[in-house]
C-alpha cells in the first residue's frame, strides 16, 4: 500500500470542502491523491485520530495521500459513544462499502463512517397500562360503553371507518381492548364481534351495538392522498393498538427511517405528503389514528396550509386550534405531541406566517398541558437565524438525510421523555 504521507489533522465541516480537489503537487510534481475520512454524524462531541477533541458538523477524521492506482491503508477505527463503527463507505448514506483489500485510488476520494446503534443506546420502551376502566361500586350501572376506537356510540349504533372494521374483525373474540368502557370492579365483562354487531355481556345484562361502515364519510378529495390513506388502512391488521403513531404531511411521510430511528419503541408512520390541517381534522385522524388507540400521537401539520393553500396566519391558527381541540376531545387518554413548523430555505416569504402560527401554538400549550411541543426546526438554523440549506433537499422544502438525523433525533428524545412520564 502506497500511502505517501499523512496530512495534518484538522476539524472542518464537509460543506467547507470543494467538490473537486486537484491532485496534490509540489515543486517535484505529483505527490498523490487525497483521501478524506469523515466521521459522518452531526453536532456531537468527537475525538479525532490524533486525540484532538472536536464538536461540529461532519468532522474530517483523517486525511492521507495515496499514489494513483494504489491501495489505501485503513485508519484506526473511530469511536463513538453508544455506537458501533461498521466500516467506510463512498457515500454519506453509506450504500457502497470501500474494500481496503482490493479497491484502488484513481482520484481524490471521500470515505464516510457508518454507525450502528449499540445496546447501550437503546432505551427499552416503558410498559403501558391502558387507563383504568373501573367504576365505583356505588355506581348505578354495572358498566358504561362510551365509544369504539374513539367513535361515539349513539342509540346502540356506532359508525366507524374501514380500518376500524378491520381491527374489529381481527379481534372478534375479544374487542374490549378496542372499546372505551368502565365496569364495576366486582363485575366481569366480555365483548365479541360478528355480523356487524358487537355483543357486550356483563352478568345477566346483554347489550348489542350495531356497527356501520362510515368509510364514505371520510374520503379525501385528492386522489393521491386517498390512495396513500387506503394503503395505510390495508396494513391495519399488521399494526397493533396502544403504540406511537406519527401522522401529518411530507416531513413525516419522508422520514423513511422513523421505525428504525425510534426502535425499540414501536411506532407507525402514517404521513401523507401535501395534506392540510383540515384533512387530518375531519378525514384522516378518523381513518389513520383513532382506530389504533395510540398511547401517543406525534403530528406535523400546517406547513401545507402555509405554502400550498396560502392561508394567512389567523386562518391557519384557527384551523390548528380546532384540530388540537378535536383531537384531545377524541383522544382524551392519548399523549399528543406537536412538531412546530420548520422555517424552510426555499420559502423565505412565509417566515412571518410560520413564526406567528408557532407563537400562537406556544401560547395555546400554556393552558393545555396535555399537549407537548417539539421544536426541532431551531436545530436546523444558522447562527443568523435562517434555515441551513444543507439540511434540506434541493427543493428547499423537504429535509435531507442529515436534516432527518438532527430533526428526528430531537423528536425521539421528546417521545422517550413523554413515554417515561406517562
Amino acid at each position: 500500500m502506497k500511502n505517501i504521507k499523512l496530512l495534518g489533522l484538522v476539524a472542518l465541516s464537509l460543506s467547507c470542502i470543494s467538490a473537486t480537489i486537484a491532485p496534490i503537487k509540489n515543486d517535484e510534481g505529483f505527490l498523490g491523491y487525497r483521501v478524506d475520512f469523515f466521521n459522518n454524524y452531526l453536532r456531537e462531541d468527537f475525538t479525532l485520530s490524533n486525540g484532538t477533541k472536536g464538536r461540529g458538523n461532519n468532522l474530517l477524521y483523517q486525511t492521507v495521500l495515496v499514489e494513483k492506482d494504489a491501495l489505501v491503508n485503513k485508519p484506526v477505527d473511530p469511536v463513538r459513544k453508544n455506537y458501533e463503527f461498521q466500516g467506510w463507505y463512498l457515500e454519506e448514506e453509506c450504500e457502497t462499502v470501500w474494500n481496503f483489500e482490493s479497491d484502488k485510488v484513481s482520484d481524490n476520494l471521500r470515505l464516510f463512517a457508518k454507525w450502528g446503534v449499540t445496546a447501550a443506546e437503546v432505551e427499552p420502551e416503558p410498559p403501558y397500562t391502558p387507563p383504568s376502566t373501573v367504576l365505583e361500586e356505588s355506581a348505578t350501572t354495572d358498566y358504561v360503553i362510551n365509544s369504539v376506537m374513539y367513535f361515539k356510540i349513539t342509540s346502540n349504533v356506532v359508525r366507524v371507518t374501514r380500518s376500524a372494521l378491520l381491527k374489529l374483525d381481527a379481534n372478534k373474540d375479544n374487542v374490549l381492548p378496542l372499546m372505551e368502557y368502565k365496569v364495576k370492579a366486582s363485575k366481569s365483562i366480555t365483548a365479541t364481534y360478528a355480523s356487524n354487531k358487537i355483543t357486550v355481556t356483563c352478568g345477566d345484562n346483554v347489550q348489542t351495538i350495531t356497527v356501520l361502515d362510515a368509510s364514505g364519510d371520510y374520503v379525501v378529495g385528492n386522489t393521491n392522498y386517498e390512495s396513500k390513506a387506503k394503503k395505510y388502512e390495508d396494513k391495519a391488521l399488521e399494526e397493533d393498538i396502544h403504540h406511537v403513531m406519527l401522522a401529518g404531511s411530507s416531513s413525516i411521510e419522508f422520514w423513511e427511517s422513523s421505525k428504525q430511528d425510534l426502535n425499540p419503541i414501536v411506532s407507525y408512520n402514517h404521513g401523507i405528503g401535501g395534506t392540510t390541517i383540515e384533512e387530518w381534522d375531519t378525514k384522516l385522524n378518523q381513518r389513520l389514528v383513532f382506530p389504533y388507540k395510540p398511547k401517543m400521537v406525534v403530528y406535523y401539520v400546517g406547513i401545507n396550509n402555509v405554502i400550498n393553500s396560502k392561508q394567512d396566519a389567523g386562518t391557519i391558527w384557527n384551523n390548528l386550534k380546532n384540530f388540537f381541540d378535536h383531537t384531545h376531545e377524541a383522544l382524551p387518554d392519548t399523549k399528543v405531541q406537536y412538531i412546530m413548523m420548520n422555517l424552510i430555505p426555499g420559502f423565505k416569504g412565509y417566515f412571518n406566517t410560520i413564526n406567528t402560527v408557532n407563537a400562537n401554538v406556544v401560547e395555546y400549550q400554556k393552558n393545555n398541558q396535555w399537549l407537548t411541543l417539539i421544536n426541532p426546526g431551531t436545530a436546523l438554523l444558522k447562527e443568523n437565524g435562517e434555515p441551513n440549506a444543507a439540511y434540506f433537499r434541493t427543493d428547499g422544502l423537504h429535509l435531507s438525510h442529515y436534516g432527518y438525523v438532527i430533526w428526528g433525533g430531537i423528536i425521539r428524545e421528546s417521545i422517550v421523555k413523554g413515554l417515561e412520564n406517562q
